[in-house]
């Protein structure tokens, strides 16, 4: 019988701590206030045979070298969980829903040379470790219910080739015959919902595939639309957890950006909506026959982009202080701090399969991966190093190609995920999971 346990706690950082005010500049202020709380939110489904865990924070992302030399902030998390429960270090998932108004974890910006900066890490390290902890303890046999529904108007391609060569990215939708081809988002709202045997709702994993940048920039602490979501189905649901896992939306917006908190809870009440109507449209139907739990996981080093050396960088910049210079010398202090060494990692429970990779995907890898049997994909998930464009972006130009701290890794690395990705969808239907 499938069992499963969640758990949420607050993660709403000091004021003080810095925010991602412009990764183009490399800005590092501080909060103004707090809009709305920040949480993280844990799942955990054990089968008696296997056990994971996803655990979806309010955060823009980590970077695995925030914590310092020789240090690994998933790996560190993953340690405190396994030496507490009876989950295996590499069946635990790290997911952040990827909004702007939260401490600036990506290490992008001199995030960790802030007074207490170390000491709050260390803090909310310890309050993850402790939500998938609880989670742990929590558990009880569920019924599993899953779906998929589409809600429009949400989500906007936001690098849309035009015939004259330039980029549309955001404003009203450009004429088809303007446009140099087709553009793609993934509309699709993926819902797992989970009750007790009762038919007390404990736990709801969603996700969909758009950027939660409606309160990019605004300066109070917010999770944006994914915190504005999970409220409306926690009190849609009498209090059941709600995690929101995003999708690959490396370059596709939610079509609001930096409007303000009115558009947040219109898009989060949409979804909000979507979801708790599914579930509805569920509990008339079966539930999940199948329940098995099952893991993967693949590491592989990945090429940066062509970079001078630090020295070099920072002689350069130094002599010459361009635009163009300050940001090798940013990317070549990121690459300085070691080699680009990713995880793949893939979840099943049953019938549905999910992949989780380290950054800024691509919507077109991420709908190559569901083709191959992923029910989703999520980015920012086990450490953070970037945008993965698709090959013909970088020959495209704009933001996300732009070589920076936040665009590390060389052409064909998004290929190269896509194909891990795809051989383990392989690995699980050859094992009947």
């Amino acid at each position: 019988m499938l069992m499963a346990g969640a758990a949420k706690r607050c993660v709403t950082p000091p004021t003080w701590v810095p925010y991602l005010t412009s990764s183009g500049n490399g800005a590092c202020e501080p909060f103004e206030g707090v809009h709305d709380e920040l949480y993280a939110r844990a799942l955990v489904l054990d089968d008696g045979r296997c056990s994971i865990a996803v655990l979806s924070v309010d955060s823009i992302g980590y970077d695995n070298a925030i914590l310092g030399p020789d240090r690994n902030f998933t790996a560190e998390l993953r340690s405190l969980v396994a030496s507490r429960t009876g989950l295996a270090r590499e069946g635990v998932m790290l997911t952040a829903t990827h909004s702007h108004s939260t401490p600036e974890t990506l290490g992008l910006t001199p995030f960790r040379e802030t007074d207490g900066i170390q000491e709050w890490l260390e803090g909310h390290l310890e309050t993850l470790a402790s939500t998938v902890t609880e989670a742990w303890e929590k558990r009880t046999a569920v019924r599993a219910y899953a779906g998929v529904t589409q809600v429009p108007g949400v989500s906007r391609h936001r690098r849309i080739l035009l015939k004259d060569g330039t980029l549309n990215r955001a404003g009203a939708l450009p004429a088809l015959e303007a446009a140099a081809g087709t553009w793609a988002v993934d509309e699709a709202l993926s819902v797992l919902y989970l009750e007790a045997l009762t038919g007390q709702p404990q736990a709801v994993m969603v996700n969909y595939s758009a950027h939660p940048v409606v309160a990019m920039l605004l300066p109070p602490v917010s999770a944006d639309y994914p915190g504005a979501l999970t409220a409306s189905v926690e009190e849609g649901l009498d209090g059941a957890t709600c995690l929101f896992v995003n999708g690959a939306c490396g370059n596709v917006n939610s079509i609001r950006v930096t409007t303000g908190f009115d558009d947040v809870a219109w898009i989060g009440r949409t979804l909000g909506r979507g979801t708790l109507d599914e579930i509805a449209r569920l509990k008339n139907g079966p539930p999940l026959r199948s329940t098995r739990v099952a893991y993967d996981t693949d590491r592989l080093e990945l090429d940066p982009r062509p970079c001078p050396p630090l020295e070099e960088a920072e002689k350069t910049s130094a002599r010459s202080p361009s635009s163009e210079n300050r940001r090798a010398l940013r990317l070549a202090r990121k690459l300085a701090e070691g080699s680009l060494q990713v995880e793949v990692q893939a979840m099943a429970l049953g019938r549905l399969r999910w992949v989780a990779l380290p950054g800024e995907v691509f919507v077109e890898t991420g709908l190559a991966i569901k083709r191959a049997g992923a029910w989703f994909v999520t980015g920012n998930a086990n450490g953070w190093v970037g945008y993965f464009p698709i090959h013909r972006a970088y020959e495209e130009g704009g933001y996300e190609v732009v070589a920076g701290p936040w665009s590390r890794v060389a052409p064909g690395s998004a290929e190269r995920l896509e194909a891990v990705c795809i051989r383990q969808m392989e690995r699980f239907a050859a094992q009947c999971v």
